[in-house]
C-alpha cells in the first residue's frame, strides 16, 4: 500500500469553516466515483509542523494500491466534471506539499489514529531492527509509514497511533509529535 501525504494550509483570510466544506466536499466528490487504484481517503487538521512554515493546516491521505496508481489518482483528482470542486478548494488554498509513502507496519487504515510521531534516523545505519524495537515498545501504535526515495518535505518514518501515542526512539533518532483531527470520518473512508 502506498500512501500519498498532501499537507496543505488555507490562506489567512479564510475562515477554517470554509475551508473545511470544500476539503469535505472534494473528498466526498472523489469517493463518489473513485478511480480504481484509490482505496481509501482522509483528511485531517493538524497541529504546526516545519513543513507547513510551522503553521497548523491539514494532511490528506490517499491509500493508492502501487506507485502507478498515483497517475490515475492525478488525473481523476483534476478530470474535467471534477474541476468546479477542485478549483474551490485550490482557490482557497495558500500553499501545500506532499510526500510519497509506503505501508510497513500495523494497520493500513489507521484513519483514526489522532496522534502521529514523526521520525527521523541518524545517517548511515539501518533502520529495520531499531525502528521495529520501536515500535514494539510504543504505546498506542496503529501503523508506520516510510517515505519513499525522499519525495516529500516530512521526516522518513511515520508512526500513527491513538491519542495516548508514545514511542521512545534509540539516541540519535530525532521525533517530533504531531496532533490530528480527522474530518467528518463518515463521509471519507470507503
Amino acid at each position: 500500500m502506498i500512501a500519498y501525504i498532501f499537507w496543505h494550509v488555507p490562506f489567512s483570510n479564510i475562515q477554517s469553516s470554509d475551508y473545511e466544506a470544500a476539503l469535505l466536499a472534494f473528498h466526498a466528490d472523489i469517493a463518489a466515483a473513485p478511480p480504481p487504484s484509490l482505496v481509501a481517503s482522509g483528511a485531517f487538521q493538524i497541529s504546526a509542523v516545519p513543513w507547513l512554515d510551522g503553521r497548523c493546516g491539514y494532511e490528506d491521505w490517499y491509500l493508492v494500491t502501487s506507485s502507478a496508481g498515483l497517475d490515475v489518482l492525478n488525473q481523476a483528482a483534476v478530470k474535467p466534471d471534477r474541476w468546479d470542486v477542485h478549483a474551490k478548494l485550490a482557490s482557497k488554498m495558500d500553499f501545500g506539499c506532499g510526500g510519497l509513502y509506503y505501508h510497513l507496519y500495523g494497520d493500513e487504515r489507521a484513519f483514526t489514529g489522532s496522534r502521529t510521531i514523526w521520525l527521523k534516523r541518524p545517517r548511515g545505519i539501518r533502520y529495520e531492527q531499531p525502528l521495529l524495537g520501536v515500535i514494539e515498545r510504543s504505546k498506542g501504535f496503529l501503523s508506520c509509514w516510510r517515505r519513499q526515495m525522499v519525495l516529500g518535505p516530512a521526516d522518513e518514518f511515520a508512526i500513527v497511533g491513538t491519542s495516548d501515542l508514545e514511542a521512545n526512539v534509540p539516541a540519535g533518532w530525532q521525533c517530533r509529535t504531531v496532533e490530528r483531527t480527522i474530518l467528518d470520518p463518515g463521509s471519507m473512508l470507503h
